[in-house]
């Protein structure tokens, strides 16, 4: 129950980002997990949707077709496959050994960039706004253009909120 009463709200965002319908996220809590037991053997492999992943997916697929519509949906989902059939080769080939090539400080860099991108992307959430663009310069600077427009109940839960966060 503990780990479904934080997976579940996590992958519903996870969906949010990348522009998938709120279902998918629970495929992706779902499917990994069985796969996973199946295939897997590394104790530090993420076998669910993460942030990195939607932002990717939406970043790069939103510029090929509109955001939420019959062909982006296709478009993630044979990216997912092909995904999933790359890690199963990979896995097959026992290639889990280039894990160690990758120095920490590329990929705390990496989780660091997705971080802002994602934070970026959720101001407009949290200030009642409607996203614009998925190029993270250009919602950032249409997020300061736009202060005139948000929402002020919606500033006010969300500052809240992460003022709870922050510290409790």
């Amino acid at each position: 129950m503990s780990l479904a009463s934080m997976n579940i709200p996590q992958v519903l965002g996870y969906a949010r980002i990348a522009g998938m319908p709120p279902v998918t996220g629970l495929y992706t809590v779902l499917f990994p997990l069985v796969a996973f037991a199946l295939f897997g053997s590394s104790r530090h492999l993420v076998v669910a949707a993460d942030s990195a992943t939607a932002a990717i997916f939406s970043s790069a697929l939103s510029e090929m077709e509109p955001v939420g519509s019959a062909a982006y949906i296709h478009l993630v989902s044979a990216v997912a496959l092909l995904n999933a059939g790359f890690l199963l080769v990979a896995r097959l080939c026992r290639l889990g050994f280039l894990a160690d090539f990758l120095s920490r400080t590329v990929l705390v860099g990496f989780l660091a960039g997705v971080g802002v991108q994602v934070s970026i992307s959720m101001l407009y959430d949290m200030a009642g706004l409607d996203v614009s663009s998925h190029n993270t310069v250009v919602q950032f600077v249409g997020f300061v253009r736009a202060g005139a427009h948000m929402h002020p109940l919606s500033v006010g839960i969300s500052c809240m909120a992460c003022a709870i966060l922050l510290c409790g």
